[in-house]
């Protein structure tokens, strides 16, 4: 048969199947009117009677129904046994190299349940509110914003340096705008902005020294965390913090040669506490500093001595990690991490210490950087000292020596010897102290810290301090407290010579 005479009968077979389809529905559909009806005049059982309110009724006002009648599933059962029918059929004519087969089987191959009422569900499952388009809308408009203010803000940060207001980073050979020009100004000027994040609030961490009589000779740093204390975390008890063995004779015993700095990299909130329990009677640790004024360089938090209004040839640091002594490592003492249990090394560093403190030293780097490994100082140190100490054995034997003929000669024997080493003289001398010290806190401890929380809450009370004024004029400094106290102590002793008069 030529494609001319199948083409006909195909658009009639077509054409038959699909009045055939129509007519079983209308049947269908009369039948289960007819099915639906109830006339007055007719007796019927009350107890078998259905509502109109079924299925279809529901599906077609949108109501999603789970069960399907019996009626709804023999049309949708003769549906599609004459779908595949008519799929089949164009299958076969498909293979034999008809186009007109190929739009049929794409005309009937969608999806069987393809029906008025799954399109309804669909649209109204694709149907968006007026509240979900205005949020979408406002949504647009907010990364439209952002966009806009990013670009914005990178073309001022590339602006051309002003001499002015910029004298400090003003270049003239780099104003223009060309492109390598325009992102060079861009990263400077970022570098500033995140220098007010990685950067310290202040240049100089600890106010000024005191005077003379009263300034040590040197000023050591300490590290908190794995070197004072060590914290530790477990499912039954939490966070527990235990001392390291001798912390306290350690911070007691060389606060007297000491300005004693506990320089932690933990934060104020954290820290403090763990400070505030280490020195109770605020006697040994003369400043507490925090994460807050470390510098952040390479993502690493590091401190930086020259800050800490200090001479750096006066300073000794003890911080276990490389990184946070990487501006001055000269100064440091890599003192291993303590990871909570017993040691001594804590406490094997006060000869060593005490030593340097005791001799009329300019610098303390050259002292350090004298030995080969600093975290073995204490064992270095004490084989220098058993050689000092046998050099000094020999000086005392010829000194008895000469002594002994002086005697022989009737000449009396020199008044400047000495029976002692100096360092032990000095050892019993600052072993003396601690324990003078230890025994004055002991019996006075509470008393001082009652007296200085009476004179902080007499010193606020004067200052009169406000919420208004302290935004506006901010916290009292140091030199505006000193002189208050100043002329609080003036006072009654006007008073007294006015009445005596």
């Amino acid at each position: 048969m030529s494609f001319a005479l199948k083409k006909p009968v195909l658009a009639a077979l077509k054409s038959y199947r699909v009045s055939n389809v129509n007519n079983l529905l209308a049947s269908s559909r009369c039948l289960g009117i007819s099915r639906c009806v109830r006339y007055y005049s007719q007796k019927g059982d009350s107890k078998k009677y259905k509502s109109i309110l079924d299925n279809d009724l529901l599906e077609k006002t949108g109501i999603n129904t789970d069960k399907a009648t019996s009626k709804d599933s023999s049309v949708g059962d003769m549906l599609k046994e004459e779908k595949q029918k008519l799929k089949h059929e164009a299958q076969k004519l498909h293979q034999a190299g008809k186009e007109e087969g190929k739009k049929i089987e794409e005309e009937f191959s969608g999806k069987d349940t393809d029906d008025e009422f799954s399109r309804a569900k669909e649209r109204r499952n694709n149907t968006k509110s007026t509240l979900d388009k205005k949020k979408e809308r406002y949504e647009n408009l907010f990364w439209w914003f952002v966009l806009g203010g990013t670009l914005a803000f990178g073309g001022y940060m590339m602006r051309n340096w002003d001499a002015k207001k910029e004298p400090e980073l003003y270049v003239t050979e780099e104003n223009g705008y060309s492109p390598l020009k325009m992102l060079k100004r861009l990263r400077k000027r970022f570098s500033g902005v995140s220098g007010v994040l990685t950067e310290p609030a202040f240049n100089d961490l600890l106010p000024p020294p005191p005077p003379e009589p009263y300034k040590h000779p040197l000023t050591l740093v300490l590290e908190l965390d794995d070197t004072l204390v060590h914290s530790a975390w477990d499912h039954s008890k939490g966070w527990r913090t235990a001392k390291r063995p001798g912390v306290d004779y350690f911070l007691g015993y060389l606060s007297q040669y000491y300005e004693i700095v506990v320089f932690s990299k933990s934060s104020m909130a954290f820290a403090e506490n763990t400070i505030s329990k280490l020195d109770p009677y605020h006697a040994f640790i003369s400043y507490s500093l925090f994460k807050e004024v470390c510098r952040t360089k390479d993502g690493k938090t590091v401190k930086d001595l020259s800050m800490m209004n200090r001479p750096l040839e006066k300073m000794i640091m003890i911080d276990p990690d490389r990184d946070c002594a990487s501006l001055q490592p000269e100064n440091n003492i890599p003192l291993d991490k303590w990871d909570g249990k017993k040691d001594d090394k804590l406490v094997a560093l006060i000869p060593f210490l005490e030593y340097v403190a005791t001799q009329p030293v300019k610098d303390v780097r050259p002292i350090l950087a004298s030995f080969k490994d600093k975290k073995n100082i204490p064992t270095e140190f004490a084989w220098r000292e058993h050689k000092l100490r046998e050099e000094w054995n020999k000086q005392q034997k010829v000194k008895q020596e000469n002594s002994f003929l002086s005697k022989i000669l009737g000449i009396p024997p020199s008044l400047g010897f000495q029976s002692k080493m100096p360092l032990d003289a000095i050892r019993e001398a600052g072993q003396k102290n601690y324990e003078n010290m230890h025994k004055y806190l002991q019996e006075n401890g509470d008393k001082m810290l009652k007296e200085e929380e009476q004179k902080t809450k007499e010193m606020l009370a004067d200052q009169k301090l406000t919420l208004g004024k302290i935004v506006t004029e901010g916290m009292p400094t140091a030199e505006d407290i000193a002189k208050q106290q100043a002329q609080a102590a003036a006072a009654p002793a006007d008073a007294s010579g006015s009445k005596k008069v």
